[in-house]
């Protein structure tokens, strides 16, 4: 493990980067305010086939947090110039939560860089997403609450009922996981304002890489309609809703979720890269990027205008 610094001028910063395996690369991207720590239970499973890299992001666990407020097109960046510092070319991208919203803006905006793509237990963002119930939602906002409440609050968002009931223990260490490498309440603000100015519903259609789409059926915090709304906008996606699990289905069904994405990307390999950016896309991705929380922000507002009100039965 390392610290690597990654690009140049004000939005230069340092990740905290995990390096495990051999094979193709397999791009681990974290969620909301978490290190890449989470990955641990499940990392030796993947890295016997891949080399995979796992890292946190800007503001969050082990990494730098910036005093600009970041937005999720510049941590996508991010991971783009890790791939660039490692010396790889493209990987298989795999997002998780925040993560996914991540991953879907590398695929938007770097195709040439993403093999096969994972979007798991995560939204396209904007007014027209699924939420989460306002005591669900609190979970993201509990860094002052007591550690007993915080902790049963972040359990009931991520882990299922059946899985809090019946493996006590292993949500005990899972929630020590989560609680590690704490992120500063400046980072906390940071991925809050990132992922809150998140819409990519809109542009989804322009994702080329093959894309597996992995939730759990009774996740709470992201419910699994997001799935299916993301599924059918990504052309040619795959659905796997996997059943009983909760946001973390990671964790809670390793070798099922495991067993998904193999045999999904075996059906699909090779995987080449996609094509880069052409045109108007290509020379106005960095302009974009760089005003990524604007860009992002007008882009919500624009969904928010479109949203139909429903009409009272």
């Amino acid at each position: 493990m390392s610290l690597v610094r990654i690009g140049r001028g004000p939005t230069a910063t340092r990740l905290h980067v995990q390096r495990q395996g051999d094979g193709e690369p397999l791009l681990w991207i974290t969620g909301f305010a978490i290190s890449s720590e989470i990955f641990s239970p499940v990392i030796d499973t993947y890295s016997a086939d891949f080399d995979c890299i796992r890292y946190d992001n800007r503001g969050a666990g082990r990494s730098a947090a910036p005093w600009h407020v970041t937005s999720i097109p510049e941590l996508a960046g991010d991971a783009v110039r890790l791939l660039d510092a490692l010396g790889i070319d493209s990987a298989h991208v795999y997002g998780l939560s925040m993560g996914g919203m991540i991953a879907q803006e590398v695929a938007i905006r770097f195709p040439d860089r993403v093999r096969g793509l994972v979007l798991g237990a995560t939204s396209h963002g904007g007014p027209r997403a699924v939420l989460p119930s306002p005591r669900i939602a609190a979970a993201l906002t509990s860094r002052g609450a007591p550690a007993a409440l915080r902790a049963e609050l972040v359990g009931k968002a991520v882990f299922s009922e059946q899985f809090r009931e019946q493996e006590p223990a292993l949500v005990l260490r899972y929630l020590r996981l989560l609680g590690r490498h704490r992120t500063s309440a400046r980072g906390l603000v940071s991925h809050l304002t990132a992922s809150t100015y998140h819409d990519t519903r809109a542009r989804l259609g322009r994702i080329t890489a093959p894309t597996l789409v992995m939730h759990g059926e009774a996740d709470q915090l992201t419910p699994v309609t997001n799935a299916r709304l993301i599924a059918a906008a990504v052309p040619g996606a795959e659905l796997a809703v996997l059943p009983g699990a909760g946001h973390a289905y990671l964790l809670e069904q390793p070798d099922q979720s495991h067993q998904v994405f193999d045999e999904w990307l075996t059906r699909r390999s090779p995987i080449p890269a996609g094509p880069p950016l052409t045109g108007i896309a290509a020379s106005t991705e960095p302009l974009t990027r760089h005003l990524g929380l604007a860009v992002g922000m007008l882009r919500t507002g624009r969904s928010l205008t479109s949203v139909r009100p429903r009409l009272r039965p």
